[in-house]
């Protein structure tokens, strides 16, 4: 959001720059408002007139009034800047960590679901050493029959 001078025109991209940047127009402002003055004390001198004073005060607090208001909604601003930064940062760091926590999920799910699998292969050698077993033992009780009927005879 570009940011203009009230004094110049210039345009800063940051706050803080333009309200540096206006401190340098004090002087400039300042001899300006001197020679305003000089010029009116001789008017004055010339004249007669003794409203000059209080001319040249009510002009310059005018401008000094409008300067420290100026400075001072710079500073709100700036503050509801920073605010607004701090919060997203903020919103980015638990997105992050959102990220993570589910990344981390996925990574154990993942993990369980390797166990289970191994699990299960366990379970299907078991079961298949079971029926080797039960084969065998199959076998030999066939083969103990026929052995036995064999001897019978």
């Amino acid at each position: 959001m570009p940011h203009e001078c009230s004094h110049c025109g210039r345009v800063f991209s940051r706050r803080t720059a333009l309200r540096n940047h206006i401190k340098t127009h004090g002087s400039r402002i300042d001899r300006i408002l001197e020679e305003i003055a000089e010029e009116s004390n001789q008017q004055a001198n010339e004249e007669g007139v003794e409203q000059h004073d209080q001319i040249e005060s009510d002009i310059v607090m005018n401008y000094e009034d409008q300067e420290l208001v100026n400075v001072e909604e710079m500073d709100i601003e700036d503050d509801i800047e920073e605010e607004e930064e701090e919060e997203e940062v903020e919103e980015e760091e638990e997105e992050e960590e959102v990220e993570e926590e589910e990344e981390e999920e996925e990574v154990e799910e993942e993990e369980e679901e390797e166990e289970l699998e191994e699990e299960l292969e366990e379970e299907e050698l078991e079961e298949e050493e079971l029926e080797e077993l039960i084969d065998d033992d199959v076998q030999v009780r066939f083969s103990f029959k026929h052995i036995s009927k064999s001897v019978a005879e």
